[in-house]
């Protein structure tokens, strides 16, 4: 996969060209695979070392950050790599497919440990399997975050585009959270949802059926915004000079990292949450299916709505997380199944979806203004520092939940102290309601309107005729 001057070409009208509905939906399958999948890693992976496997709060936690730290050194190299490939299917979709198929192979193996292995055997399998997990990851993820900029040039096709990626991505989450608990279940050796041939057999299952959506994807998706003409490689330096002088990349970046803290940082609890101050693990399916009506409402609706009328992606976003936070805020003060909890988690997790879905449609965006001010186009470079962001806070919130309980002396499958339930509860509520207020803050300095795109990128066509 190495430099050369032959560019992929689409040979489309830029000026004209849309996404159909069906082209749309090809593209969002992509999120849906992978999240039907992923949310095995970020809401059961901590709670199966520790309850299940038998790895200490501590060593779990440490895991977790220490190999974060390396993916904030991988991302970018991969990102670099695939801007710099060409081949006959783009910049971005082999990467894509190929770092499909090798995450789904290791997040079945992952949950392939055994408690009956020595506790040193544990240990490095769930090492050595999350590092090449962590690795395949990266090859899926941030390239089909790049292909968001290159499938079409338009803002509101991204906006329209991002926001049904992020239902489908949250939609399969919330499937996975429904259906986890009775696979576990299903094929437990002792009928409960904890015995690791109940977590292999139904992760195994999920990504069985998941990847199958990923592969429709890569086959149906095409770059149509390629770089330059003029750009036949791309210089490290000229690479972060694109970086440093993109505000809306920065600010995206932020986001991203806040995003991360919340979405994982919460996930990572909730497993704990229900067994713990919620006294039943089965109230992770009522979660899952109020969670599942809110991403659709939220990405199909309320997201939609709110862009039509600010015409300003860093202003919705802004709305969004500030909805978002008073509703984490006002959940502290309830505790499931009351109905309040429930109506509170619908009404966060409208918002907090809506923004997912607004932030990742500004992402090409930012990519474009990136050309306009330097011109240079390098989509996978920028977005790996936005998936750099997500993991670090999706690394660094778990984390320092799980080192919380094990200061707070966690036992697993015991009776919890109640500062090991004041801090889980938490982390699920009051930290996400005060980093996502900050978000909010934040997205009020986002520059570029819906007007303002179409100027740019009516400047970058004509560079290209």
């Amino acid at each position: 996969m190495g430099t050369t001057k032959k560019q992929y070409q689409a040979g489309v009208n830029l000026a004209t060209y849309r996404l159909t509905p069906l082209k749309r939906f090809y593209y969002a399958l992509g999120d849906f695979g992978y999240n039907f999948m992923y949310y095995w890693l970020s809401t059961y992976l901590t709670i199966y070392y520790t309850d299940t496997i038998g790895i200490p709060a501590a060593a779990v936690s440490v895991m977790m950050l220490v190999i974060r730290i390396f993916d904030a050194f991988n991302d970018p190299v991969i990102g670099s790599l695939a801007d710099r490939t060409h081949s006959r299917w783009g910049r971005y979709r082999v990467w894509f497919l190929l770092g499909s198929i090798a995450m789904a192979s290791f997040i079945v193996l992952i949950f392939a440990a055994s408690p009956d292995w020595s506790y040193r055997g544990r240990l490095l399998w769930m090492w050595g399997v999350y590092v090449l997990l962590t690795i395949a990851s990266t090859c899926s993820n941030m390239p089909y975050g790049a292909l968001n900029g290159c499938i079409t040039p338009d803002s509101e096709d991204r906006a329209k585009v991002s926001g049904l990626r992020m239902m489908f991505a949250n939609v399969s989450s919330m499937v996975t959270v429904i259906i986890a608990v009775p696979l576990m279940r299903l094929f437990s050796s002792d009928g409960t949802a904890s015995s690791a041939r109940g977590y292999f057999w139904a992760v195994l299952i999920t990504c069985v059926l998941g990847l199958p959506t990923m592969v429709i994807c890569c086959m149906n998706t095409k770059e149509v915004l390629t770089p330059p003409p003029t750009q036949t490689s791309i210089p490290l330096k000229s690479q972060m000079h694109s970086l440093v002088k993109n505000r809306p990349v920065i600010i995206l970046i932020l986001g991203q990292f806040i995003l991360g803290c919340v979405i994982y940082g919460r996930a990572a609890m909730l497993a704990y949450y229900w067994e713990y101050n919620a006294g039943d693990a089965g109230y992770a399916t009522t979660y899952g299916i109020i969670s599942l009506f809110a991403a659709i409402a939220g990405t199909g609706w309320f997201g939609n709505v709110l862009f039509r009328c600010l015409n300003h992606k860093g202003k919705v976003c802004s709305v969004l997380n500030f909805v978002t936070a008073g509703a984490y805020f006002l959940m502290y003060f309830v505790t499931a199944p009351a109905v309040s909890f429930w109506v509170l988690t619908f009404i966060g997790s409208m918002s907090f979806y809506a923004y997912m879905g607004v932030h990742f449609g500004a992402i090409g965006d930012a990519v474009d203004y990136g050309e306009y001010i330097t011109g240079v186009r390098c989509d996978g470079f920028l977005s790996s520092f936005v998936s750099v962001a997500n993991k670090a806070g999706g690394a660094i919130m778990p984390a320092i939940g799980i080192a919380v309980l094990a200061a707070f002396r966690y036992v697993a499958r015991g009776e919890q102290p109640a500062e090991i339930l004041n801090a889980i509860n938490w982390f699920i509520t009051l930290i996400p309601a005060v980093i996502s207020a900050v978000n909010g803050v934040l997205y009020l300095f986002y520059p570029i309107s819906t007007e303002k795109h179409r100027e740019i990128m009516k400047e970058l066509i004509g560079r290209r005729a």
